[in-house]
C-alpha cells in the first residue's frame, strides 16, 4: 500500500468519524434536552383510557403536565368540564386524594349537580386556582376549599414556569401531549414493535378525570400506612392566610357564604389553625372525625381512608349545597 493511499484512508477515517461524532453528540443532546424530547416511556401507562389523561410523571424526562394543560386548554373536554361545574374543590394534592373517592362521584351524579376537583399537585395554592378560574371565567355555585394550607401569596414552580413559558414552553406541552396520545395507542397493542420501549414504565404516574377532575392514583406510590395524627402547626401563618384568603374570596363573583373550608387529614393535621381561620374568616368548617384513618405517605390518605373520610365530609356538606344550590335551575339537593 502506497503512502498516498494510506493518506487517503486515513482522512477517509477521520471524516467519517468526525461525522459519527456529531451525529451521536446531536441525538445525546436533543435526548438529554427535556423540553426537546419529554419522553414518557419511564412513566406507568395503565391508567390511558377515553376518561383519563397523564397528570403527571415522577420522571425527570416528563414531569408535571396537568397546570399547562388545564390552564392553556390543551385538554378541551377537561377544561369544559371545569367551566361547567357548580362546586369547585380547590386545594393541593392532599385535596385530591381526599375527594377522588366514589362517595364524592356517586354523590354529584345523584343529586345531577356537576363537580369538579381543581386540586393541583406540586404545593399548589391559591394564586394557582385564582389564575385558573380567572383565566376560563369560571362561575362556580360553590367552592370547597382544602385550607392545609391553601391561601397564599405563593405560586409554586410549576405554576410560575407555565405563568412565564412562553412559545418554547407551549411547544414543549405540545409534545407531551402528542407523546401522550402516542404511547396510549401502543400500549393498546401488545404486539407493536415500539411497546417494549413505551410500556414498561414504572416512574410514579398519576391520571386525572377529564369530566370531574378526579385523580387516579392506582399507579402513584405504595401505601404504607401511616395514622392520621394532629398538631398545632401553621399557627404562625394565620394573619397570611387570613389576608389572602379575604383577597381570593373577594375575587369570586360568589356568596360569601357559599365558600365551606376544610382540611384534610393527614400526618400533623393542622387542626386547630383550620379551626381559627375559619373562625376569623366567619366561613363555615367542615371536619368530620372518622376514627382509624391512615395515609399512604403521612400526607395522602388511602384509598380505603379517603371513601370512608370523604363520605362523612357529605354527610354535613348537604347542608350548605342545599342553600347555595337549591335555588339553580339545573341542581336540586334532596
Amino acid at each position: 500500500m502506497t503512502a498516498t493511499s494510506t493518506q487517503r484512508q486515513e482522512k477517509l477515517f477521520a471524516q467519517w468519524f468526525c461525522v459519527l461524532f456529531v451525529c451521536v453528540g446531536a441525538i445525546v443532546f436533543v435526548f438529554k434536552r427535556t423540553d426537546l424530547f419529554p419522553w414518557p416511556g419511564a412513566c406507568h401507562p395503565a391508567g390511558y383510557d377515553a376518561e383519563h389523561y397523564l397528570a403527571y410523571c415522577h420522571s425527570t424526562r416528563y414531569g408535571d403536565y396537568e397546570h399547562f394543560a388545564l390552564y392553556n386548554n390543551l385538554e378541551p373536554r377537561a377544561v369544559d368540564a371545569l367551566k361547567q361545574a357548580s362546586v369547585l374543590f380547590l386545594g393541593n394534592s392532599n385535596t385530591q386524594y381526599a375527594f377522588s373517592t366514589t362517595a364524592i362521584s356517586d354523590y354529584f351524579k345523584r343529586h345531577d349537580v356537576a363537580h369538579y376537583l381543581m386540586g393541583f399537585g406540586q404545593g399548589a395554592q391559591s394564586p394557582v386556582a385564582k389564575s385558573v378560574m380567572q383565566k376560563h371565567q369560571l362561575q362556580p355555585r360553590m367552592v370547597v376549599a382544602n385550607i392545609d394550607p391553601f391561601f397564599s401569596t405563593e405560586t409554586n414552580g410549576s405554576f410560575q414556569r407555565v405563568l412565564h413559558g412562553g412559545d418554547e414552553l407551549a411547544a414543549e406541552f405540545q409534545r407531551k401531549r402528542k407523546l401522550q396520545r402516542w404511547q396510549s395507542r401502543v400500549c393498546r397493542e401488545p404486539t407493536s414493535r415500539w411497546s417494549r420501549w413505551a410500556c414498561q414504565g414504572t416512574a410514579e404516574t398519576l391520571y386525572r378525570s377529564r369530566s370531574n377532575g378526579h385523580w387516579l392514583t392506582d399507579y402513584y406510590r405504595d401505601n404504607n400506612r401511616h395514622p392520621v395524627t394532629y398538631t398545632d402547626d401553621l399557627m404562625d401563618t394565620l394573619d397570611a392566610a387570613q389576608k389572602a384568603a379575604n383577597d381570593f374570596i373577594s375575587s369570586l363573583n360568589l356568596r360569601r357564604d357559599c365558600v365551606v373550608l376544610t382540611v384534610t387529614p393527614r400526618t400533623g393535621t393542622p387542626d386547630r389553625f383550620a379551626e381559627q381561620l375559619a373562625a376569623r374568616l366567619q366561613l363555615p368548617l367542615i371536619r368530620p372525625t372518622v376514627e382509624n384513618l391512615v395515609t399512604i405517605d403521612h400526607s395522602h390518605l388511602d384509598k380505603d381512608s379517603a371513601q370512608r373520610w370523604s363520605s362523612a365530609f357529605l354527610d354535613e356538606f348537604d347542608e350548605y349545597a342545599e342553600k347555595c344550590l337549591l335555588d339553580t335551575s339545573h341542581a336540586s339537593i334532596d
